[in-house]
């Protein structure tokens, strides 16, 4: 690794504003990461962060990007955010398999949960309805495998941040699980 890419790294891992990104970006220079799902994109910074990340340590495939947010339908209150199409063409510029999933936590992710079999990191942000997020967990067990990283954001308001939960899978089937014993009630 030149010293050029050394520096870069390093300034990702533990210099890169905002600092709670840090751990996702950390995650990501382990260079395991070819399939990333994202929900809440905003302005769209840490999606192309990523993106950059995954492409220059991946070993395998091309990186596949899924982002899930409300664009346009953003309300003010929860940020700034982009539109679907500066958001695609923003991301379209990094050289990876881009899709974007126009709506909230829960309804993107149950439209595309069975094709995102097999995704290596999810990072869900913290301006994303919390009910909404606990309805979605129904799904994840069938997007992640074994060595699958998921982190969740901490709520936050407007113009905060917060850090991020690493939630390992075993937590995630615990709460589909929950979720899957309250649809049949």
């Amino acid at each position: 690794m030149s010293l050029k890419e050394r520096v870069w790294t390093f300034h990702l891992a533990h210099l890169s504003k905002p600092a709670e990104d840090r751990p996702v970006y950390q995650e990501l220079l382990k260079g395991r990461t070819t399939r990333i799902l994202e929900v809440g994109v905003g302005p769209g910074q840490r999606a192309t962060r990523m993106i950059q990340i995954a492409s220059h340590f991946r070993t395998g495939p091309e990186v596949n990007y899924t982002g899930i947010d409300l664009f346009e339908a953003r309300d003010p209150s929860h940020g700034r955010g982009m539109t679907l199409r500066l958001a695609h063409r923003l991301l379209a510029q990094t050289g990876a398999r881009v899709r974007l999933v126009p709506g909230d936590a829960f309804s993107g992710v149950a439209q595309v949960a069975n094709a995102l079999a097999g995704t290596d990191l999810i990072v869900i942000s913290g301006c994303q309805d919390p009910d909404l997020v606990d309805r979605a967990w129904f799904y994840f067990p069938r997007m992640i495998h074994q060595q699958s990283v998921v982190f969740l954001q901490k709520p936050c308001r407007t113009g905060e941040s917060a850090g991020y939960e690493r939630i390992e899978p075993a937590e995630i089937e615990a709460l589909a699980a929950r979720k899957r014993h309250l649809r049949a009630a």
